[in-house]
């Protein structure tokens, strides 16, 4: 009986020892030494150099969330951090390159242009939708035919970022849209229209009503709409009688804004639209244009109020 007990006991201690050595190696013998985070923010505001830099290529690392730490740190150190930043803009970590980017563009750095349109360029990047943001917040000129060249990228994202930058520029950015406008491709040309719409500047008017034909019609009036120009009314009118519903809804949604007696009158006939959104707009745009409450019926055949949505 004692020598069974004493086999067992030694049994044991052969157990917990392969167990308790595997544990140690990974909790306890590690060289790497402890990331004291605040005392790398404070030698880096205070100018190291090095410190910048290591503090920059903890952007890449997303262990317990750290970059979303290190990125406002990165973003206080200002124009310090931007050498740093630029050394690692093309850097092959996704992850890093993204945060790089992004910190570029808070930080409007406008001598990082080149290396953020190399990425806008980079196809094998994946988030170069940050790129096309970056360039907006950072709004260099020298910027906008790439946001040109990305109306039509085949990335969804990339476009819309695109758009959004450019809207950005504001005016800045009028003369070289109506540039691009009249050659270029379906896609890109949805952007540019929906740019100038927003930017709202009249020089676009031309062309906008140009394009009302084109492929982006229901584009084209909700851009004339936020144009509020007069002008526009006659190609709106006829826009409430296009086939497609919605084309139908964004005329009726842009005569609010700048119609007159010419547009209260096509508008009364679209509360019997067989869609009801459209109904609902011709609604409230006729109580814009003729200053009268105005009901349409709604799903149930029901005459109702239209929502009010501008204040």
């Amino acid at each position: 009986m004692v020598r069974l007990n004493l086999k067992n006991r030694a049994g044991c201690r052969r157990l917990l020892t392969s167990l308790l050595i595997p544990l140690l190696l990974v909790c306890g013998c590690s060289s790497e030494p402890a990331l004291d985070l605040t005392a790398l923010d404070n030698a880096a505001r205070a100018g190291d150099a090095k410190a910048v830099s290591q503090l920059v290529s903890l952007l890449g690392r997303t262990d317990n969330g750290l970059n979303d730490k290190v990125y406002p740190l990165v973003t206080q150190l200002g124009k310090a951090a931007i050498p740093a930043l630029i050394d690692q803009a093309d850097s092959d970590d996704r992850v890093l390159r993204e945060y790089v980017i992004a910190s570029l563009g808070t930080l409007q750095a406008k001598e990082a242009v080149p290396v953020i349109v190399k990425s806008l360029r980079d196809k094998s990047f994946s988030r170069r939708y940050i790129a096309a943001w970056a360039l907006g917040q950072i709004s260099d000129v020298s910027s906008i035919p790439e946001l040109l060249q990305a109306l039509d990228d085949d990335d969804s994202g990339v476009r819309r970022y695109a758009t959004r930058s450019l809207i950005r520029f504001n005016t800045r950015a009028v003369a070289p849209l109506l540039g691009y406008l009249p050659q270029a491709p379906p896609r890109g040309q949805a952007g540019a229209i929906r740019a100038l719409g927003d930017i709202g500047d009249p020089r676009a008017l031309e062309l906008l009503l140009k394009a009302v034909d084109g492929p982006n019609r229901g584009e084209v009036f909700m851009a004339l709409g936020k144009l509020k120009d007069p002008r526009a009314e006659n190609a709106l009118i006829r826009g409430l009688r296009d086939a497609d519903w919605r084309n139908r809804m964004n005329a009726a949604m842009a005569l609010g804004p700048l119609g007159g007696p010419a547009a209260a009158a096509a508008l009364r006939p679209v509360l019997e639209d067989p869609v009801m959104v459209v109904r609902e707009w011709a609604a409230r745009s006729l109580e814009m244009v003729s200053g009268e409450h105005v009901r349409y019926r709604d799903a149930k055949g029901k005459l109702v109020m239209p929502y009010k949505i501008y204040h």
